[in-house]
């Protein structure tokens, strides 16, 4: 679809004498109960927020994310912005000086200014995910929940021809949970594509990498759980391509587990993706 489609708020800067900096950090998943902040439960969102305000000494911070990640989902390379009233303090501190207040559960990796008009979650151009599976029978003392794993390693040729019908714009609704409140299923997919790799262990690991302009609740995991099923089943390209045109989310999979999940890399650059644009575009 074109970017234009996308119906994002136009009116998202911050108010005069506020100030914005941009944090990127990873954290596992596994010490949290996803990122936005709850009333009864440890998020990533809160902890950072109490973070920032015992750094700057300012009660009025607030947090914004590129996004949300589901309880016990990782990241690698999520993007919040922090808005705070306006002070003195170099962008470049907040790397150094949060990780200070931070425990080593979140790690901040960047720090920079933004203008005012920057926001984490409506500026960005793609997000994208990854998931890691390997196989094996036992759990591992390195690896257990950061990877998922798998009885059978599926052939990575028919995942990759499932993986490829997902590239351009769909509706996801067959893949988006029954609690996602999203009016419009419509996503864009940029990139899709399972590969092998090896773990610092030196074990084989499959790796599903997937990018978009934006994600419905479960719809990775959904994804990816219907795949490996579908790959298990002996099922053809053509009729995981009918799952997907269907429509029914009764049609899915059994929703992969949120161990393997990575919100790995979030974009802001127009024009990484401009050949989406000018190809699926109107």
């Amino acid at each position: 679809m074109s970017r234009s489609d996308w119906k994002r708020p136009v009116e998202f800067a911050a108010p005069e004498g506020r100030r914005r900096v941009a944090l990127e950090l990873s954290y596992d998943g596994r010490c949290y109960n996803g990122w936005q902040t709850q009333n009864n439960a440890k998020s990533v969102q809160e902890t950072l927020k109490q973070a920032i305000v015992s750094f700057l000494n300012d009660d009025s911070v607030e947090v914004c994310g590129s996004g949300r990640t589901d309880s016990g989902v990782h990241a690698k390379g999520q993007v919040a912005h922090a808005e705070f009233n306006d002070c003195s303090i170099p962008a470049k501190a907040f790397l150094y000086g949060l990780n200070a207040f931070l425990p080593v559960s979140v790690r901040i990796l960047r720090s920079w200014d933004v203008p005012a008009s920057f926001h984490a979650r409506y500026s960005a151009m793609a997000r994208e995910y990854r998931y890691f599976a390997v196989q094996g029978f036992g759990r591992d003392a390195f690896m257990d929940g950061l990877v998922t794993w798998l009885k059978e390693m599926p052939d990575l040729g028919v995942l990759n021809s499932y993986a490829v019908q997902l590239v351009g714009t769909h509706d996801f609704t067959t893949f988006a949970s029954a609690k996602d409140i999203c009016p419009s299923k419509y996503r864009d997919i940029y990139e899709s594509v399972f590969t092998m790799e090896k773990s610092m262990y030196g074990d084989d690991v499959l790796c599903y990498k997937v990018c978009g302009n934006a994600f419905l609740y479960h719809m990775v995991r959904s994804l990816v759980g219907t795949m490996l099923e579908m790959a298990g089943n002996g099922c053809s390209a053509a009729e995981f391509k009918d799952v997907l045109d269907s429509c029914d989310r009764r049609r899915a999979g059994k929703t992969a587990p949120s161990d393997g999940l990575y919100l790995w890399r979030v974009s802001y650059d127009p024009d990484e993706y401009q050949w989406f644009e000018d190809r699926y575009g109107r």
